[in-house]
């Protein structure tokens, strides 16, 4: 698999200058998923809301007690770089060591290897975070060459539910 990097400029409902991109690592396609990182940018005011609310992430597994096929990673805590900019990472879960049930982790795998991660970072933003998302969204998927291959998909493709919170006062 070549690296990937998927962008998605203004994901949240109130505030058009807050999005992020996350960058899938070159890996060989039989190998455990490595960390992916996503990185967060936008004004001062309306990144110190969504930092707080990211704060949440790192506490997923206590937070959300469904067991899925889709629920088989964590994210790390996000760490601010700037009052502009934080980075977080997603962590497939799916082959942890020890072993145990081969059919399960393979789907898990497959799951985590096929859904986009910006789809997982917007579900989570809305069910952990509690952040409401913008209705259309933008999502741009960029493999270093062209074509680049442009979506814009309805908030219900990605959640059912949306947030009460907006990042903009």
């Amino acid at each position: 698999m070549d690296e990937l990097v998927i962008k998605v400029p203004s994901p949240f409902s109130g505030v058009s200058d807050v999005g992020f991109s996350a960058r899938y690592p070159a890996q060989a396609w039989n190998e455990r998923l490595r960390d992916v990182p996503f990185i967060v940018e936008g004004p001062p005011l309306p990144m110190r809301r969504l930092v707080q609310r990211l704060t949440l992430f790192a506490a997923k597994d206590s937070l959300i007690t469904a067991t899925g096929d889709d629920e088989a990673y964590s994210w790390t805590a996000p760490v601010q770089l700037t009052d502009e900019v934080c980075v977080l990472a997603f962590r497939d879960h799916s082959l942890r060591d020890p072993p145990g049930d081969d059919a399960r982790a393979g789907r898990q795998y497959i799951w985590n290897l096929v859904r986009p991660l910006a789809f997982t970072f917007l579900r989570d933003c809305v069910r952990l975070g509690g952040l409401r998302l913008a209705d259309s969204i933008a999502v741009v998927l960029d493999v270093g060459r062209p074509p680049l291959v442009d979506l814009e998909l309805q908030r219900t493709a990605i959640s059912v539910e949306n947030g009460t919170l907006l990042l903009a006062a």
